[in-house]
């Protein structure tokens, strides 16, 4: 094994898009397509009608559909089961996506919208109609069996991402600070470097305690990340959030519904063209592209059993949603499959693993590359290291770019289909209260007038930039 000859390793996790959603039309892989080539898959429509699924995906969901699919833990329960309280014990049967976005429609167009609109969550991309992310399978490994760790939504898969449990929660807490024992701290605790960078916002800044006062590893992607390449100075560990606002001369990049995947896919070139342009960085280095969770997209695989990482069932004693009672989950199956690619010339080329993976094969593999002995928690000292995928004996010849979609000509600054304009996601604003609750010590004025989420994407990006760069000052005992 030539995981040894990693030095860097970095994480891009991008948002809400399934494996089939994304590659179900790939040949060679466990997609959608049956042996003559047509689609073999399908959900019932409200009348009991089967829906194929198909290919044309939309690359972005038409305003109108607002939040795009629902995700939340009974959302899902309905997406895999058909029902959103199955019994313990139940297989999935993956007849429950078409079912699930007609709720969310329903609520989001107040029944203003058409079968075509609701096909959209049974679509999949076209073959070269994503060609960044389609280079790097070309290219290196893609993995389709590569699982989510919760069957919900973002935070929690993120917060196994970044410490192999979300302690109990299912659903989104970024208003909750968490006292977790993360990877960051392992690997500083074994000397190895790491850092986090961002366009906007970035959870763990605000919410892992424990790291919070080292902010010289929280960086901005733009200009960081490549002068960190170029310079020599990339850490070990590098884990890299999208842009998850506009503004006004950049759309998002998180791929997140109803944002449009082909900034996603300019993200994921420029990560790569940044590592490849610096052969003595990109020959020690291993790039790993993945989603958070399937975003309420299709797939056709049922998730399998898993273990609890810590035995912390959903709902905990001080938890609630939305005012109630948040559902009952025993973090004992995973969420639904996202695609997940591994980049190095220390891979073979054009490979698709049927390993079963999963998010915290992330944190397993980092501690099989450095040495680390403790764990973060059982699940993650279950799930399979991706050492088995290096097996180069030595650097192979890999492309020096990768190819671009072209990208929508952005309207004026004073226009309001402009990015900045837009609405800001649900996830957006919700990081964006948990990054305020996180700089109150820093901001006084906050118990006279309450801050809040600003309305625009644009506004949101801004003021989180500026709070950070106060709230950083402030710890250093700088004037803000």
């Amino acid at each position: 094994m030539s995981l040894g000859q990693i030095d860097h390793l970095i994480v891009l996790m991008l948002e809400n898009r399934s494996f089939d959603h994304i590659f179900g039309m790939r040949r060679g892989v466990n997609g959608i397509l049956d042996a003559h080539g047509k689609p073999k898959f399908s959900n019932p429509n409200a009348k009991g009608t089967k829906v194929m699924v198909s290919g044309d995906a939309p690359f972005a969901i038409p305003t109108k559909h607002g939040r795009g699919p629902f995700h939340n833990l009974t959302d899902v329960n309905l997406q895999l089961f058909g029902n959103k309280t199955p019994k313990a014990g139940t297989v999935p049967t993956m007849v429950g996506f078409l079912a699930s976005y007609l709720e969310a429609l329903q609520q989001d167009t107040h029944g203003q919208f058409t079968d075509a609109d609701a096909a959209v969550v049974l679509k999949s991309f076209n073959p070269g109609a994503l060609p960044s992310i389609s280079a790097l399978a070309d290219h290196f490994v893609l993995c389709d069996a590569w699982f989510s760790e919760v069957p919900g939504p973002t935070h929690p898969n993120r917060l196994y991402v970044h410490a192999g449990t979300s302690a109990g929660f299912v659903h989104n807490v970024f208003n909750r600070p968490f006292d977790l024992v993360s990877l960051y701290e392992l690997l500083g605790r074994s000397g190895r470097t790491w850092a986090l960078y961002d366009f906007d916002l970035n959870d763990i800044k605000t919410h892992f305690t424990r790291i919070a006062d080292q902010l010289d590893n929280f960086r901005r992607f733009r200009p960081d990340f490549s002068q960190d390449v170029q310079t020599g100075k990339l850490p070990n560990y590098s884990f890299i959030m999208p842009r998850f606002n506009g503004t006004a001369h950049a759309a998002a990049s998180d791929e997140h519904p109803p944002h449009d995947v082909r900034w996603g896919e300019h993200l994921i070139a420029d990560v790569y063209d940044t590592l490849r342009a610096h052969e003595p960085v990109w020959d020690k280095s291993a790039l790993i592209v993945t989603f958070d969770e399937h975003g309420g997209f299709f797939d056709h695989v049922p998730p399998p059993p898993t273990v609890s990482p810590d035995g912390i069932d959903s709902p905990r004693p001080d938890d609630n949603f939305h005012g109630g009672a948040p559902p009952p989950f025993k973090f004992d199956r995973l969420g639904v499959r996202v695609p997940a690619l591994i980049a190095s010339p220390w891979v073979a080329k054009g490979v698709v693993t049927h390993e079963q993976l999963r998010h915290t094969s992330i944190l397993h593999t980092v501690r099989d590359r450095f040495g680390i002995a403790q764990s973060l928690g059982k699940r993650e000292a279950q799930a399979k290291s991706l050492a088995f995928l290096f097996d180069q004996s030595a650097p192979r010849p890999t492309p020096q770019t990768l190819p671009r979609p072209a990208v929508p000509t952005l309207a004026p600054e004073d226009h309001h289909a402009n990015p900045g304009h837009q609405w800001p996601t649900e996830v957006s604003r919700e990081m964006m209260a948990g990054l305020l609750r996180a700089t109150r010590p820093s901001h006084p004025e906050d118990d006279h007038v309450k801050p809040t989420v600003p309305t625009t994407q644009a506004k949101v990006a801004e003021l989180a930039l500026r709070r950070w760069s106060e709230h950083c000052r402030w710890m250093r005992g700088l004037p803000r």
